[in-house]
């Protein structure tokens, strides 16, 4: 249905006489991802593909023709565009300037509910037509082909993810007026949601969740970066331990984000069993290292990786009692920094390393290191194949006195997982406790302990 005629008449000459015309020709972009937007433009003549031109071939994720509007979603969020527009062979757009229809929308009442009632009618239009594409997909109904993925995953990731949008936006007004009914409202949502998607992905293939999973991160970025720890673990260089802000801010536990909605959000995503379980490892582990302290002083401790927040609780349960030298091995100087600024002990001194944590999780470390009494491997353990967390064991065992305690943290599987791995975009590797007992034991411990902590925590302790 033409967006136009979806508005009573009087409203929709308001809207006609306050648009301006965009001409385009053969080719030409409308629209770039990436770029801050608002603007809503309609298709008056001509045709708009939106597409995803970061692959090759470019992909046409959906053809926009005459009566058809875009940029309703960045309006509404005020975000970036996620996603080219181009027209293929020229065409005429009505544009409505995201500014001056606010002050429009706010001068006049009538014409605002109506405008916001046509977007969300639209929006749960296009939920309900691609949960009827993906169910007729799954019985044998023909699909146009888009771009070498499968559809039916595609549209599945489309009808979790806007269902999920559509609440937002229903729920959104309520949070300024209701925080509390809005939080538990919010709650039960997020809740539906992530049930919804753990059960859609288990019944899928490798492949097909991984389509399903991309188009859920993509469609739900705008509003996963409005979360605090959205937008750290979503706004990262790649690497295997490169999430150190957003760890910092998920042991900080203090749900910060744009916005009452981003708050909300992030107080979700913090309370989530891995956020809760990665914090009560940390404990835990701290309490291992107590019970693990030898008899006679000098201590020497070595902490692997510093992200997990370890080093400040050491310090304060061992300062002005304990002396010796904990060892900070790290790859980020900031980050050694960070732990050097954690605070400082009476005879216990701290002692920073650079080194790539990759490269010693390999073998390949050219570092030598004096014998520990103690070695922590803190918050590896989830972003390492079995290969390479039975290398680190190996390598840790090398640099431990004979009698020494290998203490290392991990996470176990979780409902969670999926959240994680899609919304957030932060994978994370889990194992059983027996299959970290057995790794640690075919590294050569003889003795080997391991503990599920909280809902989703893992430490193992090796002698």
């Amino acid at each position: 249905m033409d967006f136009l005629e979806r508005f009573a008449e009087r409203h929709r000459d308001r809207l006609v006489g306050v648009a301006t015309t965009v001409r385009l020709a053969r080719g030409e972009f409308l629209l770039r991802r990436g770029e801050r937007g608002g603007d809503v433009f309609r298709v008056a003549e001509g045709e708009l593909e939106v597409i995803d031109n970061r692959t090759q071939p470019i992909i046409v994720l959906d053809v926009i023709g005459r009566g058809g509007v875009v940029g309703e979603m960045s309006f509404l969020e005020d975000s970036v565009r996620n996603a080219d527009v181009r027209t293929p062979d020229g065409a005429i757009c009505q544009r409505w300037d995201r500014a001056a229809l606010l002050r429009i929308l706010d001068q006049e009442s009538a014409f605002a509910a109506e405008f916001y009632r046509v977007l969300a009618g639209m929006l749960v239009e296009r939920n309900r037509a691609t949960v009827s594409s993906a169910v007729a997909g799954g019985m044998g109904g023909t699909k146009i082909p888009r771009g070498p993925t499968n559809e039916v995953a595609a549209a599945d990731g489309e009808a979790l993810a806007e269902a999920l949008r559509a609440r937002f936006m229903e729920l959104e007004p309520l949070i300024r007026r209701d925080r509390v009914a809005a939080d538990r409202e919010l709650g039960a949502a997020l809740r539906n949601f992530a049930a919804a998607l753990g059960e859609a992905l288990a019944r899928m293939s490798d492949e097909d969740g991984r389509i399903a999973g991309q188009v859920v991160t993509r469609e739900l970025h705008p509003y996963t970066m409005r979360s605090h720890l959205g937008e750290l673990a979503l706004d990262r260089d790649a690497g295997t331990v490169g999430v150190r802000g957003a760890m910092a801010h998920l042991l900080a536990n203090k749900p910060e984000g744009d916005g009452p909605l981003g708050e909300v959000l992030d107080g979700w995503l913090l309370g989530l069993p891995t956020c809760r379980g990665i914090r009560e490892r940390g404990a835990f582990a701290l309490q291992m290292v107590l019970e693990a302290l030898p008899a006679d002083p000098p201590l020497r401790l070595m902490v692997v990786n510093t992200t997990g927040g370890l080093v400040p609780g050491l310090l304060a349960q061992l300062g002005g009692r304990v002396p010796g030298e904990i060892t900070c091995v790290d790859e980020s100087r900031a980050a050694l920094s960070t732990a050097e600024a954690s605070g400082r002990a009476r005879d216990l001194r701290l002692r920073l390393i650079q080194d790539d944590l990759v490269g010693l999780c390999m073998g390949r470390s050219t570092i030598r290191h004096s014998p520990q009494q103690i070695v922590v491997l803190d918050g590896l353990l989830e972003y390492l194949p079995e290969r390479l967390a039975a290398s680190l064991f190996r390598w840790a065992r090398s640099v431990l006195v004979p009698g020494g305690t290998l203490i290392v943290t991990g996470l176990v599987p979780s409902p969670d997982d999926p959240v994680f791995r899609h919304v957030l975009a932060w994978p994370l590797v889990r194992l059983r406790t027996n299959a970290l007992a057995r790794l640690l034991q075919g590294a050569g411990f003889a003795e080997a302990r391991t503990y599920e902590v909280a809902t989703a925590g893992l430490v193992g302790v090796a002698r």
